[in-house]
């Protein structure tokens, strides 16, 4: 079968795609609002605004 893409290009692929990042931070903030660590909820969330408004998403 022919291949489209080079290993490389399908490792950067994987490597870049946001699903896992904001999965991730998502689940801290669920997390630290649970524990109530609000200041790393905080932090959490801003990560997700940060990441969101940097045009990764």
């Amino acid at each position: 079968m022919l291949q489209l893409t080079a290993p490389a290009g399908q490792l950067r692929r994987a490597l870049t795609e946001p699903l896992l990042p904001v999965a991730a931070l998502a689940l801290l903030a669920v997390a630290a609002a649970a524990l109530d660590a609000t200041v790393l909820c905080w932090a959490a969330v801003g990560a997700l605004a940060g990441f969101a408004l940097s045009g990764s998403v």
